[in-house]
Order: C-alpha cells, then structure tokens, then sequence
C-alpha cells in the first residue's frame, strides 16, 4: 500500500490500523508509520484512498445507525 500524504510504500499490515468506522465495508483507518497521517484505506484492494483528518465526515450511514 502507498501513503497518498508523503508516499511511502509498505505491507497494509505495517499501517497502524486505528478502526473500522462501518460494519458493514471494508473501509477502515489507518496511520501512516512514517508521516502519522491517519488514512482511509479499502482493505479488501489493500489500497489508501486519501488522507483523514478531524472533522472529516467520509463514512455516511451505517445499517441501523442513525446520525
């Protein structure tokens, strides 16, 4: 997987996985171990999507959870 912040290009498992926001897709978070930026990342294309920072509404609804 490649940091879309600073490019660093490693095994999905060496990016910190931090959560999963939705039960039900396979979006989840995680930080880069080089420049800490916090990541979306698909995890079933082991592919980041872009940065994440506060405030950030990305992730929508999830099945039975109202916001």
């Amino acid at each position: 997987m490649k940091c879309t912040e600073c490019g660093l290009e490693k095994p999905t498992s060496e990016f910190r996985y931090l959560y999963n926001p939705q039960i039900d897709t396979s979006i989840s978070l995680r930080q880069c171990p080089k420049c800490r930026v916090s990541l979306s990342v698909d995890e079933l294309k082991g592919q980041a999507l872009g940065v994440v920072t506060p405030g950030d509404e990305v992730w929508g609804k999830s099945t039975g959870i109202g916001h």
